[in-house]
């Protein structure tokens, strides 16, 4: 009996430790994050805390004056673009406490929203028009500000850009 009993607690043990590696596996490493990549990052760019970047829906992070600000800005420098097919431009970036930005991640897709490559030369034109944005408003939580990722999307239609969301 006494053995029965010592293999069942050393099984519990087991089970318990596989689960708290798990669950501390699946709290410190989300599927999107955007890790410091010295190949493509600016090393000047700093983040607050490495270990929490909320999305910036659920931190309030935004540009001030909203969306409709944003695609004021940047329609100024991006309406002469031509990218010479249709489809969408995806840049994820991070607002950090501070309201600076960095870190950029780019992804394309045709209208078909399978993958695709737009000219790069304009991509980066992209990528300098949204770092000349200065109006970030970093996000909070319970009065602390926080660092937080931040999406803008590219509509691409017959080479010209429809709208910016």
């Amino acid at each position: 009996m006494k053995n029965k009993l010592n293999l069942f607690l050393l099984i519990s043990f087991l089970i318990a430790l596989v689960l708290t590696i798990w669950l501390n596996y699946q709290v410190t490493n989300r599927v999107g994050d955007l890790s410091f990549n010295k190949e493509i990052d600016k090393s000047t760019f700093k983040v607050c805390d490495e270990k929490r970047i909320p999305q910036y829906y659920s931190t309030k992070s935004n540009y001030q004056g909203g969306k409709k600000a944003i695609k004021k800005e940047l329609w100024k420098t991006t309406e002469q673009l031509n990218f010479g097919n249709s489809g969408f431009i995806t840049f994820r970036f991070i607002i950090n406490c501070n309201g600076k930005i960095g870190r950029f991640r780019i992804k394309t897709i045709d209208s078909e929203l399978k993958e695709n490559s737009f000219d790069s030369l304009k991509i980066k034109t992209l990528q300098a028009s949204i770092i000349k944005l200065q109006k970030w408003n970093a996000g909070t939580w319970k009065d602390k500000t926080l660092d937080s990722y931040f999406v803008l999307n590219f509509k691409i239609e017959q080479g010209k850009i429809t709208d910016i969301f």
